[in-house]
């Protein structure tokens, strides 16, 4: 809830808005019918490739990012910090008749070459004897996202323990493509490999009987520097937080691009139509390794909790493409995937409901706290800021290397744009 504070603060933040033209001609609408600017965002976003944190594409969002908010009359400055090195690295499963199997490298990497018995165990069995051994793990059918869920806890326990040579972890999820996990930057895991599951038949074959198979994963580079983008227009009115993580797996267009778009066009509306408001826009990096870029802002960077009268998040899969799923055969529909969540803090639900009506997945507003929000939303809500709301989701191609534009439904993106701004511009206006 806003408190006391805010409520003195807010009037002079919105007496902007007064005068603005009503219904069909108010700024919601505008930035509705300029659904090419946010189609324009996404297409750049991905035009950079990959967006592994501290990578080239990651440095290259952030200077482009940059030049748009400084354009709009922010102040920028950027927040540097460690993260492991990756740009997309495999290793391989070696098979006894030569059949070699790759996958993207679990980070944060360790190395091995390491010749071992594999062992098969899948998610519905107790697991078997591991010691020593190269296990071959068949997960269930989801849309994984991290390490630090149940199922990823129980495999990286019974490994630890068990201390085996490996990891081959069998990512079974809508697109049949290798998936990789968000884990922390420190986490403790065994060498570990995600594989297709279109390209694992023999691998389960093989892990089935016993057989020896050469697991090889080169050594980490050392880690490398990633930033932060925070941007600000100063004023004496409310202060008000939007955020969005700008770095993840791949080329992430799904994933990260309709959020980015989003932030840039909330960041450009709300300079020119609240010249009294305290905006504070921060980007991310850092989210592969569990939000570690929304931890260092919230450590030093992020206003106060009390002085903050809404925070904002733009999270993952806000407006991916929906697919009919049929057998191995994706066929795209014309409307946005639902398994996208919206998540506020008490008192807002009701309006949210409201301005998110027929918005798939987003009209059913929950209220949460840090123990049920996921991604940056947890880490928010975590540090106790009273007013906030956000979304977050996984997309059929989350965390997959074929999570392209085209996997972006670029209609859907304009309308939930102008839900976001209407749900913003009501929260404050009821403070």
């Amino acid at each position: 809830m806003i408190n006391r504070r805010h409520a003195l603060l807010l009037p002079a933040a919105l007496g902007a808005c007064a005068g603005l033209p009503a219904a069909r001609t108010g700024p919601e609408e505008s930035l509705e019918r300029d659904a090419s600017a946010l189609e324009r965002a996404v297409v750049t976003y991905a035009s950079f490739g990959s967006h592994y944190s501290g990578s080239a594409g990651d440095l290259a969002t952030t200077d482009w990012m940059e030049g748009e908010l400084s354009t709009a009359g922010y102040e920028t400055r950027r927040q540097t910090f460690e993260v492991p090195a990756c740009d997309g690295e495999t290793g391989t499963v070696l098979l006894p008749d030569g059949t070699q199997i790759s996958g993207p490298v679990q980070m944060p990497a360790r190395a091995a070459e390491a010749e071992a018995e594999l062992v098969y165990w899948n998610t519905d069995t107790p697991p078997p004897a591991l010691t020593g051994k190269l296990l071959v793990y068949d997960a269930g059918f989801r849309r994984h996202s991290s390490l630090i869920s149940t199922e990823w806890q129980r495999v990286l326990k019974t490994s630890r323990e068990a201390q085996v040579a490996g990891v081959a972890a069998i990512t079974n999820g809508p697109t049949r493509l290798a998936i990789r996990l968000n884990t922390p930057a420190d986490g403790d895991i065994a060498p570990m490999l995600t594989l297709a599951p279109r390209e694992a038949g023999a691998l389960r074959a093989a892990a089935t009987r016993g057989d020896t198979a050469r697991l090889s994963i080169a050594p980490a580079r050392p880690g490398r520097l990633a930033d932060n983008l925070i941007a600000r227009r100063t004023g004496p009115g409310a202060r008000i937080v939007i955020s969005t993580p700008k770095s993840g797996w791949g080329i992430c267009a799904s994933e990260r691009g309709p959020g980015i778009a989003i932030f840039l066009e909330l960041g450009r509306r709300f300079a020119s139509t609240w010249p009294t408001a305290d905006i504070h826009l921060v980007a991310t990096s850092g989210h592969e390794y569990e939000n570690l870029g929304a931890h260092r802002f919230l450590e030093s960077g992020a206003p106060a909790p009390m002085d903050t009268a809404l925070w904002v998040h733009l999270g993952a899969n806000l407006s991916g493409v929906d697919f009919h799923d049929l057998g191995p055969t994706l066929l795209p529909l014309p409307s946005p995937d639902p398994q996208r969540y919206l998540g506020v803090t008490e008192g807002i639900e009701g309006l949210a409901r409201e301005m998110f009506r027929g918005r798939p997945g987003l009209e059913a507003a929950y209220v949460m706290t840090a123990e049920n929000a996921a991604g940056e939303l947890r880490e928010i809500l975590g540090a106790g800021y009273a007013s906030a709301f956000g979304v977050f989701g996984a997309g059929r191609f989350h965390h997959t290397d074929q999570d392209t534009p085209d996997k972006v439904d670029m209609r859907e993106l304009a309308t939930t744009n102008a839900s976001f701004l209407r749900l913003i511009e009501r929260v404050l206006s009821k403070a």
